[in-house]
């Protein structure tokens, strides 16, 4: 609970899996939200956000498309709060927006920035094999990403890490770290920020819902791209005309002159799959229309044959 005599005021901008994990956490820790921007109408996950800030009591500025209305810069501005907060908000909010509180607003960024700026740097940061990542919490500009940096925190990336595993862990990290600095904020009336560094650096462009594998990366990469697309996006190879979505595979390292994406070995417990460098195990696969299956029951259901190809 917080004991400041005057709590400060909060403008939240969120949208879900972060705006929640986030937006509930400041509320159980009792700080003061003004009010709830949420995504614009047209966001499937609107709906079920608006829903659920408002089962918290929270006042709620629903919009059209475009939050940076002077209708909504006014309504905002009126509640004359201290801070706003940013979790996850895929629309670029212009200078008059973000003057519609005393500091500005902190946008929460899962990444450690000035590295993978950008809408998805949890894909990005496994795809790319990355050892340590982070978060970040910076001052929010006209620009994505590009704020002063308030406050930060690395972590290592799992051997086994997926997008989901650490979409999660970045969330619940983001959530105790921007409670840490409200704390701060509430406590000395102020928030200290340096400069991200200048130069070139990785970036986390928006990733596709359909990803064709292409067993030609080798195994290593084979293998870190379908855990980057695990669960959120699908991650596939062609099987008997239909997309086979692969969430999670074995593989070996191994040299050998066969052609990639044939079947090499079938067995009552896996299928092994040429690739350029060596052999996938995929342990749990999606084909077309059908459920989710592992690698026993896709063998059973489908009978798959030596010399048949996944491609």
């Amino acid at each position: 609970m917080q004991n400041n005599s005057r709590k400060i005021k909060i403008i939240f901008c969120g949208m879900p899996d972060m705006a929640t994990v986030c937006l509930n956490n400041l509320v159980q820790k009792d700080f003061e939200i003004s009010a709830v921007i949420p995504p614009p109408n047209s966001n499937p996950t609107s709906g079920g956000f608006i829903k659920f800030a408002k089962s918290l009591a929270l006042e709620v500025f629903e919009y059209g498309e475009n939050p940076n209305t002077k209708e909504m810069i006014e309504k905002i501005a009126a509640k004359n709060a201290d801070i706003g907060v940013i979790c996850s908000f895929n629309h670029k909010l212009s200078k008059d927006f973000l003057n519609t509180t005393k500091m500005g607003y902190i946008n929460c960024h899962p990444s450690l920035l000035p590295m993978y700026r950008g809408a998805n740097p949890y894909f990005h940061i496994i795809n790319n094999g990355e050892k340590t990542t982070g978060v970040t919490l910076h001052f929010a500009d006209e620009n994505f990403d590009t704020g002063e940096i308030i406050a930060q925190k690395g972590f290592l990336v799992g051997e086994k890490e997926t997008i989901g595993t650490l979409f999660n862990r970045s969330n619940f990290m983001i959530a105790d770290m921007l409670v840490n600095v409200l704390n701060m904020f509430q406590d000395t009336g102020k928030m200290n920020s340096k400069p991200q560094p200048e130069g070139e650096y990785k970036k986390a462009p928006k990733v596709q819902n359909e990803i064709k594998i292409n067993l030609e990366s080798g195994v290593v990469a084979t293998e870190r791209l379908i855990r980057a697309a695990n669960p959120f996006y699908n991650a596939y190879l062609n099987f008997r005309n239909s997309p086979a979505r692969i969430l999670c595979t074995d593989y070996k390292i191994q040299k050998h002159d066969l052609e990639t994406g044939i079947i090499t070995k079938v067995t009552q417990e896996m299928i092994e799959i040429s690739a350029k460098d060596g052999f996938i195990y995929p342990k749990c696969i999606q084909c077309g229309s059908w459920g989710i299956f592992d690698a026993p029951d896709f063998i059973k259901v489908f009978r798959p044959n030596m010399g048949e190809f996944f491609n």
